[in-house]
This record gives C-alpha cells, sequence and structure tokens, in this order.
C-alpha cells in the first residue's frame, strides 16, 4: 500500500466518531449490536471502559516508557527492567552498540515490539522498515482504546529476558478489578510451533477452565516462584482502577514488570466457554456516570521521555 493511500485512509478513520468504530467493530466481532445502555460482558463493558472512563492518567500508563516512573513512584522501582536506551527515530537505534539480545518497543501501542535473542540473525535494516512504521502509526484509530490516544510516539529498548529452565519467557498477566487481582493469564509458547496459549488461574493457583482466542497449553504450569509478592504488586498498581491488567514476570523468583494494559485484545476476542464472557464481566464494576477529564494536548504525555533518554 501507498503512502498516499495509508494517509488517506488515516484521515478516514479519523472522521468517524469513537463511539461509530468501537460499535462497528464490536458487530463484526460478535455478529450482534453492542448495548453500551446495560453491557454485561467482559468486552461489551471494555467497549464502556473505552468510551466513559477516560482519565489522564491512563496515557502515562499506557505508555511503554512513562510507565516506568509510575511504578516507580508506587515503590516498585526495583521490579523495572533494564532500560537500553530510548530513540525518538528508528535511524537512532544504535544496533551495534547493543548487546547481543535485546528486546524493541514502541510506546504508544500494543503489539509493537522486535525480540531479538540474537543480534546476529537480525535484519537491521528491516527491523528499522518496521520500527518507522509503528512510528507512523496512530495506533489510537484502530479500536479507539482511548489510553494511546496522546502518547508520546518513541522506541524503548530494554534487555531481554528468559526463564532459562524453560528456554522462554512466560507472562503472567494479571486481571485486577477495583484494584483486586482475580484471575492471572499464565502465557507461554511464544516461540512454539502453536504460538503464545494462555492458562487461566484463580488467586490460589487453581485452573479455571477457560481459554481466550486459544486453547490453553494443557501442561498444568506450576505457580511462579514469588506469586504472592507478585499479586501484591499487581494490587498496588491496580488500585484506583475498575479494570487494569498488570503484566509481570518471575525470573530466577523475582518480580519484573512488562506493561499495563486498560483493554486487552481491545475486547474484540471472546472467552471459551461461551458463558466465561459474563463470568469475567460480572467482576468488572463500571462507575454509574461516565468518567471524561480534559485531555492533554495531542502528542504530549504526562510523563514524557526524558531529555537525557530520548535520542
Amino acid at each position: 500500500m501507498g503512502i498516499l493511500s495509508r494517509r488517506l485512509r488515516a484521515v478516514l478513520a479519523s472522521l468517524r466518531s469513537d463511539r461509530a468504530v468501537v460499535e462497528r467493530q464490536f458487530r463484526r466481532a460478535y455478529g450482534r449490536p453492542l448495548d453500551l445502555g446495560h453491557p454485561v460482558t467482559f468486552d461489551e463493558k471494555l467497549q464502556w471502559y473505552k468510551l466513559y472512563y477516560r482519565r489522564r492518567i491512563m496515557g502515562q500508563l499506557a505508555d511503554k516508557y512513562a510507565v516506568r516512573r509510575y511504578v516507580a513512584d508506587k515503590g516498585h522501582g526495583h521490579i523495572l527492567n533494564e532500560l537500553y536506551g530510548v530513540y525518538r527515530h528508528a535511524e537512532d537505534v544504535p544496533f551495534d552498540a547493543l548487546p547481543d539480545s535485546f528486546v524493541l518497543k514502541a510506546t504508544h501501542g500494543s503489539g509493537f515490539t522486535i525480540i531479538c535473542r540474537d543480534k546476529a540473525a537480525l535484519d537491521a535494516k528491516a527491523a528499522r522498515a518496521k520500527l518507522r512504521r509503528w512510528l507512523a502509526t496512530d495506533y489510537y484509530l484502530f479500536g479507539r482504546e482511548w489510553a494511546y490516544r496522546d502518547v508520546p510516539r518513541a522506541i524503548v529498548c530494554e534487555r531481554y529476558l528468559e526463564n532459562e529452565e524453560r528456554g522462554e519467557l512466560v507472562d503472567y498477566k494479571f486481571y485486577c478489578y477495583g484494584g483486586v487481582p482475580q484471575v492471572v493469564f499464565a502465557c507461554s509458547g511464544r516461540f512454539s510451533p502453536g504460538g503464545l496459549r494462555y492458562d487461566a488461574f484463580d488467586m490460589g493457583w487453581n485452573l479455571i477452565p477457560a481459554w481466550k482466542g486459544k486453547p490453553g497449553t494443557g501442561l498444568g504450569l506450576p505457580p511462579p516462584p514469588g506469586f504472592e509478592a507478585m499479586k501484591a504488586i499487581a494490587r498496588d498498581l491496580s488500585h484506583g482502577f475498575p479494570f487494569l491488567r498488570v503484566d509481570l514476570y518471575s525470573i530466577e523468583g523475582r518480580a519484573v514488570f512488562g506493561e499495563l494494559t486498560f483493554y486487552p485484545d481491545s475486547g474484540l476476542v471472546p472467552f471459551t466457554p461461551v458463558h466465561y464472557n459474563r463470568f469475567f464481566g460480572d467482576l468488572l464494576l463500571l462507575p454509574e456516570r461516565p468518567v471524561i477529564e480534559p485531555r492533554p494536548a495531542r502528542g504530549v504525555s504526562p510523563v514524557a521521555p526524558e531529555p537525557d533518554l530520548a535520542r
């Protein structure tokens, strides 16, 4: 697709209202209209959350760099992953100077990640092209996930993490409701032929037979070392929000921060079996009235990258 065509599509997308886009996407995903007046399932409530729960601080929490200050201010600076650099432009990423393994993430969206396990095998030219494409993308326009709307665009480079005993990184996604972690999804198999899969557990590490998008692993994963500490961290970081997903890793028994997410899968991937869509929805108690705070100027984050880190 040419540059002009992409720009035209972006302009047309920007002319549609948030509500129109959200309702259209929900109908396409579920084959029925979205009831914003009486949402009951988890994904219905996430659409309401996008449209009617808008606090300025959410931009900081969605920002893959600015969130680090939020975590530190909460007293959890020790769980932050090692930061190699923050770059304004794809051309600024110093591939030659980076370690043999690392992770690159765009600050302003979801899924904008390059995982480099072996720099010798990395096509740096292709990686730069991908980074440029991400930096030119207004992620907010895709699903109107409001928290991403005003996040400044940059590239974050962090240390590559791995659970050496498994030869991969297990991701623990805590679903927190009203500041209380209720369910954790253990995600594994990122580099397997079947791709990433999820197993759901309650806070007693009892398996919940619910899946999202793909079947569970069936591996009977044990709870991670430091699980109790991870629950406490998730509780602290999610305090004050009707819903917030807190992603953590467990590396040699030590919790390491991943990211915070308000709208998993943009609220467009259902749970299986179907009754779990209501189960997870019942846990999410929405405010009686919309919460709409004035937003900052477009492209200005409550916490912008610091000058000594921004290249």
